[in-house]
This record gives C-alpha cells, sequence and structure tokens, in this order.
C-alpha cells in the first residue's frame, strides 16, 4: 500500500518533490507579503499621525516606507502570483482526490493581492504628489492593507488543511470548517515575523538620503532608526510566545523531535534580535539593518521547515501498516475466511481511521459535534453491513445535531472503521 494514504497517486518521491516545490513558494510568497504588509501598515500610521501632529519627519518617512514596500509588477509576478499558484498546486496534489475544495476557494486570495496591489498603488501616487492626503487616497491605501491582510489569512487557511487532513470531511460539508486555531496562530506569527522584517528592511534602505533633503531637520535618520528599531523589537518580542502557541494548537499527529528544534530555533534567532539592537554597545553608531533582516529571514526559513516537517509526520502517520490488512483467503469450500491475524489488523486500522478521519466529530463517550458513538452504536446489534451503509451514505437522522458530510475514505477503510466501532462499544 502506498505510504501516503491522503494521496495515493502519489509516489514518494513525488511526495518529497511537492514539499519542496511548496517549500520554495513560500519562502518567496510570506516574505514578500508580510513585508508589503507591515511596511504599508507602517506607512499608513505615519502618514496618519504625521497630519496630525504637523510631523514633516513622520510624512516623509511615511513616504519612502510606502515606495519601498511597494515593488514594481515584475516583482509581484515573480515574489507574489507564481509563488502562490505553485503553492496551491502543491497543496492540491498533495490532498489528491481527498478535497474537493472548488478552485475559487484557492484562487480568492490571488483576487485579494491584486486587489490590495492596485490601492496600494494609487496610494503611493498619491503620497509622492503631495504628503496632505485628502480621505479618498488614505482610504484606498487602507482597503489595499486589509486586502493584503485577507490574501495572507486566506492563505494560511488554505495552507492549514495539509496539517490537518482529517477536517477535509467537515471542509466540504462547510467552509466554516476551515477556521483553526493552529492558522489563526500561524497568521499572527507570519504577522510578527513580517514587522519584524519591515523593520530591519527600514534601518536598511530608508533614511540613507541627505539629512537636510527637502528641507527636513537633520535628525531624520534618528526617526528612521527609531521607527526600524522599534518594529524590529516588537517583531522579536512576540515572536517567543507565539511559538509556544503554535506548538499548542500543533495537532498531535505533526508532533516530532524534529518540529520541536525547528520550532525553538525561532525564538532563539528573536533573542539574537533584541540583543543586537539593545544589548549590544555601539548600537546607535551602526547600521545593523543586513543582519537584523537577515535574522527575520532565518526565521522565515525555520518556521516553513518546520510547518513541512509537521505535514510530512501527519501524512506518515496516516499511513497503513505495509501488507493486506484485510485479506481473505478461500476455503476448500469456496467460502471467504479470514487468516490468522487478519481481525488484529482489520481492527488495527479501523481505528487509525477514526483517530484521523473521525475523531474531529465523534468521541465514544461525549458529544462533539456528532452524538456519544455509545449511544448510537448499539443499535446497529452488531450488524456490519448496515453500520457501512449509514458510512458510506450518511443521512440525517437527529435534527437537533447537523447532518453528517460524507466521509472520503475508500471502501476497504468503511469496512475496518466499522469493525473498530461495533468491537469498541458494548452491545455492538
Amino acid at each position: 500500500m502506498n505510504p501516503l494514504d491522503l494521496a495515493p497517486a502519489l509516489s514518494p518521491d513525488t511526495f518529497l518533490l511537492l514539499r519542496y516545490l511548496l517549500s520554495a513558494g513560500l519562502l518567496l510568497f510570506l516574505p514578500f507579503l508580510g513585508i508589503a504588509i507591515a511596511g504599508s501598515a507602517a506607512s499608513l500610521v505615519l502618514n496618519f499621525f504625521g497630519r496630525e501632529n504637523r510631523d514633516g519627519r513622520s510624512l516623509r518617512l511615511s513616504r519612502e516606507w510606502i515606495e519601498a514596500v511597494t515593488l514594481n509588477r515584475l516583482s509581484l509576478l515573480l515574489l507574489g502570483l507564481l509563488p502562490y499558484l505553485v503553492i496551491a498546486y502543491a497543496c492540491q496534489r498533495i490532498l489528491g482526490d481527498r478535497t474537493s475544495l472548488p478552485a475559487i476557494v484557492w484562487l480568492a486570495p490571488i483576487g485579494a493581492l491584486l486587489a490590495g496591489c492596485l490601492l496600494l498603488y494609487l496610494y503611493r501616487s498619491a503620497i509622492r504628489r503631495t504628503t496632505e492626503l485628502p480621505a479618498a487616497p488614505f482610504a484606498a491605501g487602507a482597503a489595499g492593507l486589509l486586502a493584503l491582510l485577507s490574501a495572507a489569512f486566506l492563505s494560511f487557511l488554505l495552507i492549514g488543511t495539509l496539517v490537518n487532513p482529517a477536517r477535509l470531511p467537515l471542509v466540504r460539508s462547510n467552509l466554516v470548517f476551515i477556521l483553526s486555531w493552529h492558522s489563526l496562530v500561524e497568521f499572527l506569527l507570519f504577522l510578527a515575523l513580517s514587522f519584524g522584517l519591515a523593520g530591519g528592511f527600514a534601518l536598511r534602505l530608508l533614511g540613507r538620503s541627505k539629512a537636510n533633503e527637502e528641507g527636513e531637520s537633520p535628525d531624520y535618520e534618528a526617526r528612521v532608526r527609531t521607527a526600524g528599531t522599534s518594529f524590529a523589537l516588537a517583531g522579536a518580542l512576540a515572536v517567543p510566545a507565539i511559538v509556544v502557541l503554535y506548538l499548542v494548537t500543533l495537532p498531535v499527529t505533526g508532533m516530532s523531535t524534529e518540529v520541536f528544534v525547528m520550532a525553538a530555533t525561532v525564538p532563539i534567532l528573536a533573542l539574537a534580535v533584541f540583543a543586537l539592537l539593545y544589548l549590544l554597545p555601539g548600537k546607535k553608531e551602526g547600521r545593523p539593518g543586513d543582519l537584523v533582516s537577515a535574522l527575520f529571514i532565518l526565521m522565515f526559513v525555520a518556521v516553513v521547515l518546520c510547518d513541512q516537517r509537521a505535514d510530512a509526520n501527519t501524512f506518515q502517520g496516516l499511513s497503513a501498516p505495509p501488507g493486506p490488512l484485510a485479506a481473505e483467503t478461500v476455503s476448500r469450500k469456496g467460502k471467504a475466511v479470514k487468516p490468522a491475524g487478519a481481525n488484529a489488523a482489520v481492527l488495527e486500522k479501523g481505528k487509525q481511521v477514526f483517530d484521523t478521519v473521525c475523531s474531529a466529530c465523534h468521541q465514544f463517550d461525549a458529544k462533539v459535534i456528532g452524538p456519544p458513538l455509545n449511544e448510537v452504536v448499539p443499535k446497529y446489534k452488531g450488524n456490519v453491513a448496515k453500520l457501512k451503509g449509514f458510512i458510506r451514505n450518511p443521512v440525517k437522522v437527529n435534527p437537533a445535531l447537523p447532518a453528517m458530510p460524507k466521509p472520503a475514505i475508500k471502501e476497504d477503510e468503511v469496512d475496518a472503521v466499522a469493525r473498530y466501532l461495533l468491537s469498541k462499544v458494548k452491545g455492538g
């Protein structure tokens, strides 16, 4: 049996190649999107308070920041659109026929990304003409930021199905079930890294023009340094707590020593940023932007690799033991009989199917989304065929409970999980 039970058409080499493609797409897409989000947010905030306080330095920094993070169309194509298409392709191939999410779901982040970039280009064009922005261009910039945030959040929800594929039957029945705490935590970690990277980007690229350019005061460089340092420190200080939440919300099937080690490197790198900007002497005379940016890029790399390892653990955990699990032999009288040890193998397979697919909605002794199995399974009175028929094509029985979605499992898995349930419940 193929070790990748969720994608039976994939060979191990193809699965590994898809993981590499997914990692490469994420390493291009996430920093690009993150720095665009954090830089545009910083520009909008600086522009708002600069206009309120008549602060020319903030207004100038607002303009330079948005000019630095809004890239040209070629960069948008190479760092945004193409990497996302690679991500979507890899996810769909890995999930295989177990997901029937419509293509529009995967295209929604692209639409939000394009709309956000267009609105931010309008905002940048307006701020180039005058820093005293009227309401409409500022609103366009705020709408563009919201669109980019939506693109990022939707992307994390979709990619999050890889680490918890047992939820896919629920997602197919109702897209609301695509929401998960782990995806939300990953999104928060992405924002923390993005604002930290934007801070390093500011320290590296902004404020290098002459101090008196456009009549600004000589301390403009200090303003840039303060803003960049504040962003980088805020991101670095938020990272450790979010990494802890990341591990807490990660499904147990994705955990391993490798995942823990790679996740632990992220707070260590964040501590290095803190030491570089706050503890080391001589920070005011140097330009630490290059090193700070490199450290945050390494954090992005560590998070992506950690995610990919967790995804691989999840799919490996869903694999079935080698060899036939429900093999039958034919007796001399022509009747099918189970070979020795086959019953135990079938029940073990049924337990794996239950743990990875059914347990998201069902428990034996408590109501989750569906009723307690200890109450409903005895009604089948040991009738395997009847229980298999319901699992294969569920119908709504209790008006007070949601209809059970049709599980995306194969016929041998239907048989195995039905026998497992009947063996576990008294009276089954």
